[in-house]
């Protein structure tokens, strides 16, 4: 098993793939960062949980055809990491994001822009760290509706 370091750089590297991958939407990748049945929640500003999934493959292809067309840089820091357990380690990121979609004639806002935390829990399982348990928790989130915008 691998020591502290040697998980905590592994587990960097893949969260800077998992930015990375939602921006260039490598879903196919993207998808390789999850377990089969991760715990994903997304948590706006006052508290309220406003997207859950337990399923990978729902998870991704909602981002997927959420995100289809629009420009997006997903960026995080900050990290906090401890070893919960020689296969698990728990995981505090400071994020920030900035979405940008097309002028298309759907509901999607103009631009999205937010911070938040993600607080996740990943798991070695089959020799990669993937992520079992993701929250992200909103501390801010300006939405620009497509009528301000134009």
């Amino acid at each position: 098993m691998q020591n502290d370091t040697q998980a905590f750089d592994d587990i960097g590297m893949r969260k800077a793939r998992y930015c990375r991958y939602v921006d260039t939407k490598l879903w196919e990748e993207f998808r390789e960062l999850f377990a089969d049945a991760p715990d994903i929640r997304f948590i706006d500003a006052g508290g309220k949980t406003i997207h859950d999934f337990t399923s990978v493959d729902e998870f991704v292809t909602t981002s997927a055809n959420y995100l289809e067309g629009a420009r997006t840089i997903h960026q995080v820091h900050n990290a906090e990491m401890e070893r919960a357990a020689e296969d698990r380690v728990n995981a505090i990121w400071s994020m920030e994001d900035y979405l940008v979609f097309p002028r298309t004639d759907d509901q999607r806002p103009a631009t999205m822009h937010g911070y938040g935390h993600y607080h996740e829990t990943w798991d070695f399982r089959d020799g990669q760290w993937r992520i079992a348990k993701l929250e992200l928790r909103r501390t801010i989130l300006e939405i620009t509706p497509k009528e301000r915008a134009q």
